[in-house]
């Protein structure tokens, strides 16, 4: 018994001492803190709503018979009496013209490259720097909700790289190139019916290929007088466009975007406040506006209108779109929320590890969301400074706090 109780003994003894010497480690291998860099950081204040778009548009009737084929893009300006499309027999003939006009620019372009031989031409680097500047625009277009400029920019690539060609010496010209694509020209020319007929456009303006019906509910002469449940009726109705339009010509280079926002987040869109919209589902390009019209109604919500010049084949044809409205712009260090505390003084701040010591270091809070915040940048002592390493997680935390 006596050597039993000894035994146990023993074990208690050898258990703690194990304990003792573990906890003892963990206590100076074992830092319980995480830290992250503090990096500098731009954010917008926005509004999000949906709206919908407002232009002085006058629709094009069908009426001539045959396949119509486009002759300029959408969101392209068109004078009064300019081409908007011809008129084939029938598709195979409109698709057999577009591949000609492609064989002509071509055609033109390696003349052009023949013509400048290799002096007077600008040298490989820049030739270079183009490449890959057209390379990152195609890159760029590919990701964009919707794929915009690929023939240009496929055109432009091509010709960048027979100039190389030539530049370098890998081709003495291309004189062969261009016999073959003249018998295609030849060979395509003959094959297929011109254009019976053409439309043109009876305004100067830019034109849109598709109607929606809702050219004949909105007049753009009174979009500075909508109320917030006109706007309402406009997002809730779905007319039927006329199949047999041709397209449509906007009058005015100027179009109108209405929504409905509550009035706690308008107080900043005021009557000449120039925000830029971005409309997140068609293009991330932030495109310039002001508001024209702010009315507000008796249930809390604002009615406002923004008067926008800038032009694109994305933005000419949408009507109903989600928008987001940035009003201003913050730049300075981006921090977590979870990491802002307040000292004895009152005052905001982060702790930050300086080697192996807890510091507490103040911040100015510039603009605040649920998940981060953005702070001023200043280059004062006791501020929280660019690169500086603030503490993520961590208990028992205090200025002056040392950390193995």
């Amino acid at each position: 018994m006596d050597s039993f109780i000894k035994r146990t003994i023993t074990v208690c003894i050898s258990l703690f001492l194990i304990i003792y010497v573990g906890y003892q480690f963990v206590q100076v291998f074992y830092n319980p803190i995480k830290t992250e860099i503090v990096y500098s950081a731009s954010e917008y204040k926005t509004i999000d709503a949906r709206g919908i778009t407002i232009r002085n548009e006058n629709v094009l009737k069908g009426g001539k018979s045959g396949y119509l084929f486009y002759t300029v893009q959408n969101g392209s300006r068109v004078s009064k009496g300019g081409e908007i499309a011809k008129v084939f027999r029938s598709e195979q003939d409109s698709r057999a013209q577009q591949q000609l006009d492609r064989v002509n620019a071509e055609i033109e372009k390696l003349k052009e490259i023949n013509s400048q031989g290799t002096t007077g031409m600008v040298n490989l680097d820049v030739i270079d720097k183009q490449i890959k500047q057209c390379i990152n625009s195609l890159t760029a277009s590919v990701n964009q909700p919707v794929i915009k400029d690929l023939d240009e920019l496929r055109s432009r690539l091509l010709a960048l790289m027979n100039r190389r060609q030539a530049l370098t010496g890998k081709s003495s010209g291309f004189e062969e190139r261009i016999k073959s694509l003249t018998n295609t020209k030849n060979k395509l020319a003959s094959s297929f019916s011109p254009a019976t007929s053409t439309v043109k456009s009876p305004i100067a303006g830019y034109f849109v290929s598709k109607t929606d019906g809702f050219e004949n509910l909105i007049d753009a002469q009174k979009v500075l007088e909508l109320t917030t449940a006109q706007i309402q009726l406009l997002m809730d109705a779905k007319p039927v466009a006329d199949s047999g339009n041709i397209g449509k010509v906007v009058g005015d280079y100027e179009w109108y975007f209405a929504c409905v926002v509550p009035v706690a987040e308008a107080g900043e869109l005021r009557l000449g406040s120039k925000p830029n919209l971005v409309f997140p589902f068609v293009t991330d390009e932030a495109i310039p506006s002001e508001v024209v019209a702010v009315n507000r109604d008796s249930h809390g919500n604002v009615a406002v209108v923004f008067e926008c010049s800038y032009m694109s084949g994305e933005l000419s044809s949408i009507r109903k779109e989600t928008v987001q409205i940035r009003l201003n712009r913050y730049e300075g260090l981006r921090v977590p929320s979870r990491c802002i505390v307040t000292n004895d003084n009152d005052e905001q701040g982060v702790y930050t590890m300086v080697g192996d010591t807890v510091v507490f270091k103040r911040v100015e809070i510039l603009y605040a969301q649920p998940e981060y915040v953005i702070c001023r940048e200043k280059n004062e002592k006791g501020y929280l400074q660019l690169y500086d390493d603030i503490i993520i997680e961590g208990k028992g935390l205090y200025d002056g706090k040392t950390v193995r």
